[in-house]
């Protein structure tokens, strides 16, 4: 029996968020959104979350190294405030777009390495209510 290939997980991923603070996991999770963008065809939004933005430059620029002109994508720098954190920014990015899912890093730049899972992507896969693929 021979089955013919379906692009179903397609529909899945059309529009898919990549929250990136610079970490190498956060640009693993940039690598995975640009594969499903080759793939799929899903539309990728990068958003960089910041309290202090005076390195949204370096975030820039690390993004363009690693995607390249490889695929179109929107990056979004939001300035989280002094009253805000960085996963309610995020989750409000989610809930005033209409995004298919998330793909994060399971730990930012904290300094603990023992930590598995990162507070952010930890509040992201509680509270999203879209798919969150978290990669380590």
């Amino acid at each position: 029996m021979t089955y013919e290939p379906t692009y179903k997980v397609s529909l899945w991923f059309r529009r898919v968020l990549v929250p990136i603070d610079g970490s190498e996991n956060s640009m693993r999770a940039l690598d995975l959104a640009e594969d499903f963008s080759l793939r799929y065809g899903s539309k990728v939004t990068v958003i960089y979350v910041c309290h202090n933005c005076d390195d949204a430059e370096v975030i820039k620029k690390k993004v363009e190294e690693r995607i390249g002109n490889k695929i179109e994508y929107e990056l979004k720098v939001v300035n989280a405030g002094k009253d805000s954190s960085i996963a309610n920014e995020i989750l409000k990015a989610i809930s005033e777009d209409t995004y298919d899912a998330v793909i994060l890093g399971a730990r930012g730049t904290s300094v603990n390495s023992d930590i598995n899972i990162g507070s952010t992507a930890l509040s992201i896969v509680a509270n999203a209510p879209i798919t969150v693929i978290t990669v380590r």
